[in-house]
């Protein structure tokens, strides 16, 4: 009996790390899906700025955002704020948004410390 009390243990477990690697896949999606409306926006406001102001000019995406998105997407109604913050902050690095959008992905970190 042990035996199988074990493996259904194993297989609970494995199916909890799928869900939750899902989980973790969708969330970068959509915070990638966030990141490129967001320059998107920016894109298409270029055609109305003065050439000099146009690499001053800046974005934005938030964990609200973020948010929206994956319940768009992906049904994803409960995002928890500070999960769609530390996803964004490492996919907003990755993808170089300091260079052209402004987030609040890392505010909560700053009233943490």
């Amino acid at each position: 009996m042990r035996f199988v009390g074990r493996r259904a243990e194993r297989r609970r477990a494995a199916a909890l790390a799928r869900l939750s690697a899902h989980f973790d896949a969708q969330l970068a999606t959509a915070v990638d899906i966030a990141i490129t409306r967001a320059r998107r926006e920016l894109m298409a406001t270029w055609p109305a700025l003065p050439p000099a102001d146009r690499l001053t000019a800046r974005g934005s995406v938030d964990v609200v955002d973020v948010q929206a998105v994956a319940w768009e997407h992906f049904g994803l109604a409960a995002v928890p704020a500070d999960k769609a913050a530390a996803v964004l902050r490492a996919r907003y690095e990755l993808r170089t948004g300091a260079m052209d959008l402004d987030t609040d992905a890392y505010d909560d970190q700053e009233k943490k410390a």
